[in-house]
């Protein structure tokens, strides 16, 4: 977690001199593993994190499916669980002048659990215990590197200031591992800032 939180500090201080030219920086609180959802183990790593993003201005495509804004972001969990970062395509749809849609897709590193062995026997108790409690504790994740899908509602409140709730999905799709893909499913609230 460490590694990771600083690694963020050091793109974000790096990143900050060209804010100007960025089309949107993103803040925002999210629940981190909700139950409920189902398409990751639910539950395994509840709390919170908060979410940055710096999100480019869209490249010029003759409509929006080839008009994506390329991104850099992540989430950093407040209480030591899995914590990620990567860059992405966001896809933005506009229903009116005060209401869009973004769809992103994109790559991250966390930092979270790959693999935890199954208890068996012939290992001490300690050990076994251990493994079990590790493994109801911690997402298994099976691959460092995952697939993020992002579905964002947003409202305009002002022409550079809006207002989004989101949902985020984590997984490698058994198509970057063949291991354990236990997944993580995220909501959150956010603010975002227009240049």
């Amino acid at each position: 977690m460490k590694t990771l939180f600083c690694a963020a500090a050091a793109a974000a201080i790096l990143i900050a001199p060209a804010a100007a030219s960025a089309d949107e920086i993103r803040l925002g609180a999210v629940a981190h593993d909700i139950d409920g959802l189902d398409a990751g183990v639910s539950g395994k790593e509840s709390g919170s994190a908060i979410n940055v993003e710096y999100m480019w201005d869209r490249f010029d495509g003759p409509n929006w499916l080839l008009s994506p804004h390329p991104y850099i972001g992540g989430n950093i969990h407040l209480e030591g669980k899995t914590s990620f970062g990567g860059a992405g395509l966001n896809w933005r749809a506009n229903f009116t002048d005060s209401f869009y849609v973004d769809f992103g897709f994109g790559l991250v590193v966390h930092d979270g659990e790959k693999e935890i062995p199954d208890a068996e026997p012939g290992l001490s108790p300690e050990e076994n215990a251990r493994r079990i409690r590790e493994n109801s504790e911690n997402i298994e994740f099976g691959s460092r590197i995952l697939f993020r899908e992002q579905l964002a509602l947003g409202v305009r409140m002002t022409p550079t200031w809006s207002g989004e709730v989101f949902y985020e999905h984590l997984s490698h799709g058994n198509i970057l591992s063949d291991g354990a893909n236990e997944g993580l499913d995220n909501v959150g609230v956010r603010v975002a800032r227009r240049f």
